[in-house]
């Protein structure tokens, strides 16, 4: 009798059949946690946004510029902005021009970043009760991550990665001007809005895919007091001449 039939004969029915269990066992697999409730609940486009920056990209007179990303929760729509820096005043500019065309969110997702923490600090001081006594304007309920826990906001930090690549491969080693790169960043927009989120027929007269930019619609509310009272409040020039400017704009008209 060789050795390998020693070991094999040495082996009892019951060591052989828990040898076979954990050969043969099925892994086992954590089911799936419920989603929140801000990403399945019914609400209008952009009521519940995500943000988060990408860059920097180089522009053709060497300076850099980088992009704030802003993301429905609930219908998967993309809004980019193109900022020179990731300051403070810089994001609630970026914030100023997303309210102006998408609509004004009810609640904002973001991570710990000292821009979106400085915007929060800043809208936290505004006095709504004015603002609430004037118009109907709502606030702005902001909602941060955890520190230290680069895992939270998948849905809207993966984003990021996907707009960035398709930026690379359109970009590739071109310098583009800001007219050129705001361009760009339009096109980009439109291409990812413009993508299936649902199932496609063959059928041609089968249901279309469903895209995100589906259910973009009117504006509600576009207005930002609470940002006119920041900038109103600041000690900078440029700021209160700016806001000077948008008022006779809208004296004129």
């Amino acid at each position: 009798m060789d050795s390998l039939e020693q070991v094999c004969c040495a082996q009892s029915p019951q060591s052989l059949h828990e040898l076979s269990k954990a050969l043969f066992a099925k892994t086992v697999t954590t089911p799936a946690t419920c989603l929140p409730e801000d990403r399945v609940r019914d609400a209008d486009v952009f009521e519940v946004t995500g943000v988060d920056y990408a860059g920097p990209l180089y522009l053709r007179d060497g300076t850099k510029a980088w992009i704030f990303l802003f993301t429905c929760t609930i219908y998967r729509l993309e809004h980019l902005e193109r900022v020179n820096s990731l300051s403070t005043e810089n994001f609630l500019d970026a914030l100023r021009h997303f309210i102006s065309r998408r609509g004004r969110p009810r609640i904002i997702y973001s991570d710990q970043g000292p821009n979106f923490r400085g915007a929060d600090n800043l809208l936290s001081m505004v006095n709504w009760d004015k603002i609430q006594a004037e118009c109907s304007t709502k606030r702005i309920s902001w909602r941060f991550n955890p520190p230290a826990a680069p895992w939270w906001g998948g849905w809207w930090k993966r984003l990021v990665r996907l707009v960035m690549d398709l930026l690379k491969q359109s970009l590739e080693r071109s310098s583009l001007n800001y007219e050129e790169m705001t361009t760009v960043l339009c096109e980009c927009e439109a291409i990812r809005n413009a993508r299936p989120i649902s199932y496609s027929s063959d059928d041609k007269e089968g249901l279309i895919a469903i895209t995100p930019d589906m259910f973009l619609k009117e504006i509600d509310d576009e207005k930002v007091p609470d940002l006119d009272q920041i900038y109103s409040s600041s000690s900078e020039r440029r700021l209160k001449y700016r806001l000077r400017l948008r008022t006779e704009l809208r004296e004129r008209f």
